[in-house]
């Protein structure tokens, strides 16, 4: 007579977490995810719209990135690890006979942290190399003045409502017109 093998169910031994934003988003609950083992659950990382979070419905091409840190029996709490424009929406705004302006820049804010940004610029028109250079700098000036005098929570705040977007923007019109400025992704170091 031959043996039955059975094997072992792994999903029934699995919890499910709920994952929660930072105290700068309310504490919201964000997702959740299964695990049989605490430890397991440290470091995942998801993603949220922002617009779920910030209930700003023009924020639905923002992505933002968190990772769970600290686990307290079925709550896994999270930290901001930076946000992130997505693609098809970068791709939408560059046009034909338009220049596209990308820079990355690395900053520390007033509370010492350090933050890397990749921002993109698009003009209204074919720019040529010097005005490129000079758009780039002046957003780096700008950016950099911004990043040391503000603390990072009022920092996302100021990007998420896209103060600092239109602030460049309004700067840089001396050289050349801005059709869109982003900033393509931020990252905490």
């Amino acid at each position: 007579m031959a043996r039955r093998v059975t094997s072992k169910d792994k999903w029934k031994n699995k919890i499910w977490y709920e994952l929660i934003a930072p105290p700068m988003f309310g504490e919201k609950p964000i997702g959740e995810t299964p695990a049989s083992d605490p430890n397991q659950v440290m470091g995942r990382t998801v993603e949220v719209i922002a617009s779920n979070l910030t209930g700003i419905g023009k924020q639905n091409y923002v992505k933002l990135l968190f990772e769970v840190n600290q686990v307290s029996g079925k709550k896994a709490k999270t930290r901001l690890t930076g946000f992130e424009v997505m693609g098809g929406y970068l791709r939408s705004v560059v046009q034909r006979r338009r220049t596209k302006i990308d820079g990355v820049f690395e900053f520390k804010t007033k509370d010492d942290i350090k933050i890397r940004v990749k921002c993109v610029a698009i003009t209204f028109r074919v720019c040529h190399t010097e005005q490129a250079k000079a758009i780039r700098n002046k957003i780096q000036e700008i950016l950099n003045h911004k990043f040391e005098q503000t603390e990072f929570r009022d920092l996302l705040n100021d990007l998420l409502n896209r103060q600092i977007q239109n602030n460049i923007k309004d700067e840089v019109r001396k050289i050349m017109p801005l059709s869109n400025m982003e900033i393509g992704k931020l990252e905490i170091l």
